[in-house]
């Protein structure tokens, strides 16, 4: 009970030094690991941080995500996602929001894609970032982001994003947000193993970087394992496939900080989950 209450004293301390005086306000989401990356299994969890992913969905799909950080129950964090492909583009909503009695932190986001040729697709997304500490008030800002998907082979996904592309303010502190940069990739080197990497860059901190893979045991079992820095962490995922949903386990170590655990269920028709046929 005491080492809990220091760690989320903690949070809150950092989230006011670096969120009001700084604007170190990043969005939160429940599925921000290595496995959200676009292939023909992931678009979906993949769609929620990259704008232009709906394009390679057909039809509608829906997900939602529960993470609870180190274990700290006061800090799990909801997101609830959901949109639609269709033939000239797509379309997105979701939230994401933690917190409790002192402090709370939550998104919400709503995307637009199109695709310029059948294997190339952009989009634009609006999020609006806000979050209350008790004591000090709340703080609320909009903000644009771009991204492209790409699969120039079969066998390959190519993804980028930006966050946050100019500079919006928050609050009366009229600093701007954390905004991330994030450049990942999916190659599915065998029909049952997918290797995954990514870069990613917040502005205030160094650039991390994530490698791994996911491999198919059965046809509707896949397990996964990245490793990644700032911070340190090792992500382990496992998923299942039942009648058009994918349920997934998501956790993730921190050598300081102990385990965090995850899931997630989303959904789409099996028929519908991307416009390129499969490998």
């Amino acid at each position: 009970m005491f080492e809990k209450a220091i760690l989320i004293s903690a949070y809150i301390s950092l989230a006011f030094v670096f969120s009001i005086p700084s604007a170190a306000l990043e969005p939160v989401s429940a599925l921000d690991d290595g496995f959200a990356v676009p292939s023909t299994s992931g678009m979906i969890e993949a769609s929620l941080h990259f704008p232009g992913a709906e394009s390679f969905l057909k039809g509608p799909f829906a997900l939602i995500g529960w993470t609870r950080p180190f274990g700290i129950e006061d800090l799990s964090v909801v997101t609830f996602h959901a949109g639609t492909g269709f033939r000239k583009g797509g379309v997105s909503l979701s939230y994401s929001g933690t917190g409790f009695e002192l402090y709370g932190d939550e998104t919400e986001k709503i995307g637009f894609s199109y695709p310029l040729m059948h294997n190339l697709s952009c989009g634009i997304r609006l999020t609006r970032s806000a979050m209350r500490i008790k004591g000090f008030g709340d703080a609320s800002a909009l903000s644009a982001d771009m991204g492209v998907v790409l699969r120039p082979l079969e066998t390959v996904y190519l993804a980028g994003s930006i966050e946050d592309l100019k500079g919006a303010e928050l609050g009366d502190s009229h600093e701007p947000l954390d905004g991330r940069t994030r450049l990942r990739a999916a190659w599915k080197l065998h029909s049952d193993i997918t290797l995954l990497a990514s870069i990613g860059k917040v502005r205030l901190y160094d650039v991390s970087f994530t490698g791994g893979f996911t491999a198919a045991l059965a046809q509707s079992f896949t397990v996964g394992v990245t490793g990644a820095n700032e911070p340190d962490r090792m992500e382990f995922l496992g998923m299942f496939y039942i009648r058009g949903m994918t349920c997934s386990y998501r956790g993730s170590y921190h050598r300081d900080l102990g385990m965090s655990h995850g899931f997630s269920i989303n959904w789409a028709p099996k028929e519908k989950q991307s416009r390129i046929p499969a490998e």
